[in-house]
């Protein structure tokens, strides 16, 4: 008999339990009890009252029996969860005790966000079934809803749950006038709600249902806006969402621990050969697996398919998986599973028959094709709503019939497959599953033998076969599911032949209407998977709606193609024709810059939008018309201009100057209408009170003032920080004023008496800058004084909250949108990044800037950003882009050295940051080079001979790492003064690979014998000069000899001869100058290419007693010179953001080609030792490119891209569009600021300036 409570009521019992019933809500050790005192009603006698209660009570019983029953779970782990997206990954708690603490509070909804397979679903059952043992009479009943199962969840969500549980109207009448809930909610996302269910249903008010939500949905479903989806609505004032009746949680990825206890969880399930330890090696040694594995459904995925995987395999290292492998070895060993088991069972003789034809058809092949149809028509017929519901007796005439009637191979197949089932409802195991399938309609894999993880198809690619014009590629646009392009674009790494179909498909967009929409999922397809488009031929292409964003098209060809609604976003279009392309609705996600003749201080845009205000450092004030954005007025004051802010009726302008000073500025007469006096120090911010009668201004001072806009006056002195206060705001009621000082405090003010709120000190947290949202709820702090962070925190009650942080420098400025949704920030990095308020998480970065932005803000309908830097530029960006942080790239570091292997066949890079990416030289395939946990790597080379990489660290020795097994083999030790270690700057071997020779930050010039076992090199030349930061080595061809470049004053240039037994001398010195930068022997060993800090390249002949040829062309320094192998080119990288290409021999040298296009300076440069005219540049604005020379038919020189990394912008160089229809005039001048050329803005016939060309 069961103990539990229910089993053991009397009427008395009952009456007294419902009548003052509680709830005990556990964490930790500790309890919180909230109480539901529910009386009875009048009207009913009380026996039949208790009777009807009781008889409730034990269907409720019932309920929970069946529900315990459903809701078992075989593995379950607690998750950990974040506070936000943006929080890393080790910054979390235990969810359910958050949960818990949910449960215990005043709040009525709780977001529980996360990726998907994340584990949401099993978390809300295992919630479900925690809440179900706890349970008391007369408590709150926890409710399981799978959202996609209701029909209308938006109007009586509970009642048509408790319907379809066998509950009768009048018990779910006294369920909701008695009883309180709490729903959990699954899957929000997979109903494809867009609704607020707390407010739809009317939650919480007066004779409707009480309830707690706990409701879960997919990171990825969600838009910026998405925290009005879930906020329920305040009482008294429905209009308004109150944000302290919500909270929300992220669900973090699976630690290691984690992984492993789950693996512990797994093993027993059933019978194996494998152990707990024998998973987790395999997990841990597969590169990138366990990473892979830190989705929890992924991690599942793994488990099943890792046996089959790693069959016959030596080097698990070289495995390679992805996701879209782990879903292809699940569902095979998922359908081999059944078939096992259907071949055991004792089966009719119908369904005998059924199986051997079956299996004789292929069953694992039959079973994909049962779920790759069924999931084409889920999304065909549901718009994927993933929940099938099938009655025979009302369906069996529709689509359904097909998977879930009677037919016997249809029944079989069903069981099968990895769906499950709930009554009369039908679903896949998992979303991502119905998406997988999805992907496997476009392109079947099971046609396409690939060796499992080696990537590489048995089938002649050049047999690819075309795809099916019947299937979703082409009759449904495949923009609005990411997961099921991710899914496609990991099959176009996998199988070549579905990257020629996809091309194909674009290729017969040219000619065939019919494949327009395929062509746009094709091409955005390829583009995701890093295809590039480089010289491709895709005139005529109709590809509407695509999104090309991060695509690389150098020197491609869309003359007369249908580009309308394209998305060109950070793409590379150098030299690309759009001549007569369609190009209505294209974008850029961001307009053209402005330039001013000083730095930037500060930009405002007034409340109608229509003008943008700019503070210039050389006290200048422009403002912009922002339809035409041209400038419309110009004022010069006697100081420089720090801040400034628009009036609430958009005429006056607010400005803080230097000189101490407030002053009012009439926009439309150019007048300054007041000048108010009385700081004791410069003012750094200002703001008008939302009436527009006050100003506040705040001040070097420390103090704040507060003046009468009409009359000048100082109505008001705030002290009470305790240094320069940085920034002042308003509240959206102009009830409160809050300042943000450099003390570290932020304080709230009553802009009517001048006093401060009374316990309203947020202390001491290393803030400066601050920022107040429009609704006046919500301020952004910017803490930190090198590595900027953004803390947010409510405005009203001060608690802090989210973090902002992404490796930045020192950010400079932080804004809101008006409507409180967005956050812009500007940093000393360059960058501009874009946030969601709600959940930290980084929507995108914004790069662009050469210099450092020193403000930035939001336009007034939220649509674009400006953002100004040191060079007066102030760019313009669109923010109304949507992006994920998924889609985010990441930051790149600074290229300091690129080098081919001497093969050719792979190219190395080295970064400022420490770390070093290997490069297929032909495709552009990257990984990381492992290094060890403390690496301070300066310098890189490859040995001629193939066999050695060597990297040069901080602590003065080099490693000597195997080149195939990336396995260090020997540390040459470094040198040494007053017992100090300097860094290797530079170092070379000579081409037999016997010698290397390096150059330390202490100008000791280091010589190795590498057949030699002794570690510690042979100086060569002077004695150590602690001043130089700087030196280069170069070995000659020969090898006979090398020279070492010192930076010192003047630059010198020593030559050493390895075959006189004095080497360690110099053979020959010669002084420059200008600083050197860079080397390179000429292939004849004859002469050296210098480059220098005055823009230009020396070739001194070793015959001449100095450089005796100088090559100009160059607008900064040289950073890297390189002769070809056939010595007839001069390769050089800048720092003015160009890579030059020189032709000649011996002393007559012309420049023939400037490659543009960089962001930052090429930092390095060279030659590939074996393709000729093949070069790679390296670039501070984080790039590694490869780049082909080719002859023209008119005889002139072309370098065309080959392949790059991080392009991060827009780049426009040299791109034509004449003729080009609908595109819009602010985006045709934002291509010709970005380098397109101007003669393709001339009239059709109007040849007159190419012609001069």
């Amino acid at each position: 008999m069961s103990d539990h409570p229910l089993d053991q009521l009397d009427p008395h019992t009952l009456i007294n339990n419902i009548a003052n019933s509680s709830v005990r809500i556990r964490r930790g050790d500790k309890f919180r009890e909230f109480w539901a005192r529910l009386s009875l009603p009048s009207a009913s006698p009380l026996l039949s009252r208790v009777q009807n209660i009781q008889y409730l009570e034990y269907e409720l019983h019932k309920f929970r029996l069946q529900r315990l029953e459903e809701a078992k779970l075989p593995i379950y782990i607690s998750p950990m969860a974040k506070a936000n997206l943006q929080s890393r990954d080790d910054e979390v708690f235990p969810l359910e005790e958050n949960v818990q603490e949910f449960l215990a509070s005043d709040r009525q909804v709780m977001l529980i966000l996360g990726d998907s397979g994340a584990g949401k679903s099993t978390f809300n059952k295992h919630l479900e079934s925690e809440l179900l043992h706890t349970y008391t009479c007369g408590g709150p009943i926890p409710l399981f809803i799978n959202l996609p199962a209701i029909d209308r969840p938006d109007k009586d969500l509970i009642g048509e749950h408790l319907r379809t549980n066998n509950f009768s109207e009048p018990q779910i009448q006294e369920l909701k006038q008695h009883r309180q809930f709490v729903l959990i909610c699954d899957g929000y996302d997979e109903s494809q709600l867009t609704v607020n269910l707390h407010t739809t249903n009317l939650f919480n008010r007066p004779g409707q249902w009480k309830v707690k939500m706990v409701i879960s949905c997919r990171t990825q479903f969600l838009g910026q806006d998405y925290r009005s989806r879930f906020i329920p609505d305040g009482i008294g004032h429905y209009t308004r969402q109150a944000t302290d009746l919500f909270q929300e949680a992220v669900i973090a990825p699976f630690s290691k621990e984690q992984i492993k206890a789950y693996v512990e969880q797994y093993v027993p399930l059933e019978p194996r050969t494998w152990t707990t330890k024998d998973y987790m090696d395999k997990l841990t040694t597969i590169p990138n697996l366990i990473d892979l594995v830190k989705n929890p459904f992924l991690l599942s995925l793994s488990l099943e398919a890792l046996p089959g995987v790693t069959e016959g395999q030596q080097d698990l290292s070289a495995i390679k998986i992805t996701r879209v492998q782990l879903y292809d070895t699940f569902v095979r060993h998922w359908l081999d599973v059944n078939s096992r088991r259907l071949q055991r069972n004792v089966l009719t003789r119908e369904d005998r028959d059924i199986l051997g034809q079956l299996l004789e058809a292929g069953f694992i092949s039959m079973g994909v094709d049962y779920a790759v149809r069924l999931a084409s028509a889920i999304f065909e017929h549901q718009d994927g709503n993933p929940v099938v519901q099938y009655v025979h007796v009302k369906d069996k005439n529709t689509w359904r019939a097909e998977f879930f009637g009677p037919d016997p191979e249809a029944r079989m197949l069903q069981e099968s497959s990895p769906l499950k089932r709930t009554g009369s409802q039908f679903r896949f195991l998992h979303r991502s599953m119905l998406e997988y399938f999805l992907s496997c309609a476009v392109f079947d894999p099971s046609s396409h033998v690939v060796d499992e993880f080696s990537l590489q198809s048995v089938l002649d690619p050049t047999s690819a076969k075309p795809l099916s014009a019947d299937g979703p590629l082409f009759k449904r646009s495949l923009l609005t599911e990411p997961s099921v392009i991710r899914f496609l674009s990991e099959r176009v790494k996998q199988h070549p032949d579905f990257e020629k179909q996809l091309l194909a498909v674009i290729e017969q967009s040219k000619t065939d209407t019919t494949a327009t929409t395929a062509a746009a999922n094709a091409i955005t397809i390829l583009v995701r998977a890093g295809v590039r488009f480089n010289s491709a031929d895709l005139r005529g292409i109709r590809i509407p709606g695509a999104d090309l964003s991060d695509g690389q098209f150098d020197y491609t060809q869309f003359q007369g193609a249908d580009l309308r609604g394209v998305n060109f976003a950070r793409s590379w279009l150098r030299q690309a024709s759009f001549s007569n392309a369609q190009m209505d609705g294209v974008r850029f996600e961001e307009l053209p810059y402005l330039k001013e003749r000083a730095a930037v201080n500060a930009v405002a845009f007034s409340p109608n939008g229509k003008l943008l205000a700019v503070a210039l450092y050389d006290r200048g004030l422009a403002t912009y018309d922002t339809t035409i954005w041209t400038r419309v007025n110009q004022h010069n004051e006697q100081i420089q201009v720090l801040t400034i802010a628009f009036s609430p009726n958009n005429r006056h302008l607010a400005f803080g100057n230097r000189d101490m000073t407030c002053r009012l500025w009439d926009t439309v007469s150019g007048e300054t209408l007041l000048v108010m006096k009385g700081h004791t120090g410069g003012v750094h911010s200002v703001a008008f009170s939302p009436c527009g009668r006050q100003i506040a201004s705040a001040s070097h001072d420390s103090m704040i003032r507060l003046w009468s806009s009409e009359t000048g006056e100082c109505s008001f002195v705030l002290s009470g920080h305790e240094d320069f206060v940085l920034s002042v705001a308003y509240s959206a009621d102009g009830r409160r004023l809050i300042s943000g000082s450099d003390d570290g405090t932020i304080r709230v003010w009553d802009p009517k008496t001048g006093t401060p709120k009374p316990g309203w000190v947020i202390p001491r947290v290393d803030g400066s800058r601050m920022a107040l949202s429009a609704d006046g709820r919500q301020f952004a702090l910017v803490t930190g004084r090198r590595r900027g962070e953004i803390h947010l925190g409510d405005a009203i009650t001060g608690e802090m909250g989210l973090v902002l942080q992404d490796d930045a420098d020192e950010v400079t400025d932080v804004a809101f949108s008006s409507s409180g949704v967005l956050i812009v920030s500007s940093s000393r990095d360059r960058i501009v990044r874009l946030w969601d308020s709600s959940s930290g998480q980084l929507i995108s970065r914004l790069s662009g800037h050469g210099i450092w932005i020193t403000t930035c803000t939001f336009s007034t309908d939220d649509l674009q950003i400006a953002s100004g830097d040191l060079f007066g530029i102030i760019r313009l960006w669109e923010a109304n882009t949507g992006r994920s942080s998924s889609d985010t790239q990441e930051l790149a570091s600074e290229v300091r050295t690129v080098a081919y292997s001497p093969d050719g066949l792979s190219l190395i890079s080295e970064h400022v940051d420490n770390t070093i990416q290997r490069w297929d030289s032909s495709t552009g395939a990257s990984r990381s080079i492992p290094l060890p946990p403390i690496s301070d790597i300066d310098s890189v080379t490859i040995s001629p001979n193939g066999l050695w990489f060597a990297s040069g660290c901080g602590n003065g020795n080099i490693r000597l790492r195997n080149i195939r097994t990336d396995v260090i083999a020997r540390v040459l030790l470094g040198s040494s003064h007053h017992h100090h270690r300097h860094r290797v700057v530079d170092m070379n071997f000579s081409r037999c690979g016997r010698w290397l020779v390096a150059c330390h930050s202490d100008g000791i010039v280091l010589l190795w014998d590498l057949e030699s076992t002794n570690d510690q090199g042979k100086v060569a030349g002077e004695t150590a000069d602690l001043y130089r930061s700087r030196g280069f080595v170069v070995f000659s061809p020969d090898g006979d000899q090398f020279t070492v470049g010192l930076l010192s004053s003047p630059s010198r240039l020593c030559v050493f001869d390895l075959r006189v037994s004095d080497f360690p001398q110099a053979r020959k010195e010669v002084c420059l100058s200008h600083s050197l930068h860079s080397m390179d022997y000429s292939p004849d060993g004859q002469r050296l290419a210098l480059g220098t800090s005055a823009f230009s390249i020396l070739l001194w002949d070793f015959q001449s007693d100095k450089p005796n040829v100088k090559l100009e062309g160059h607008t900064g320094v040289v950073y890297s010179v390189a002769y070809s192998s056939c010595g007839k080119w001069i390769l050089s990288g800048s720092r003015d953001k160009t890579a030059r290409l020189w032709s000649g021999e011996v002393d007559s040298w012309s420049c023939v080609a400037v490659v543009s296009g960089f962001s930052e300076p090429v930092t390095s440069v060279a030659w590939n030792p074996v393709v000729p005219m093949e070069f790679v540049t390296g670039s501070d604005d984080g790039s590694v490119r490869v780049w082909r020379i080719s002859t023209e038919k008119a005889g002139g020189i072309s370098v065309r891209m080959h392949w790059g990394s991080h392009i991060g912008q827009l780049c426009a160089a040299d791109l034509t569009f004449k003729g080009a229809i609908g595109l819009n005039p602010i985006y045709r001048k934002l291509l010709v600021q970005r380098g397109a050329i101007d003669d393709s803005l001339l009239p059709e016939g109007d040849e007159s300036k190419e012609e001069k060309g």
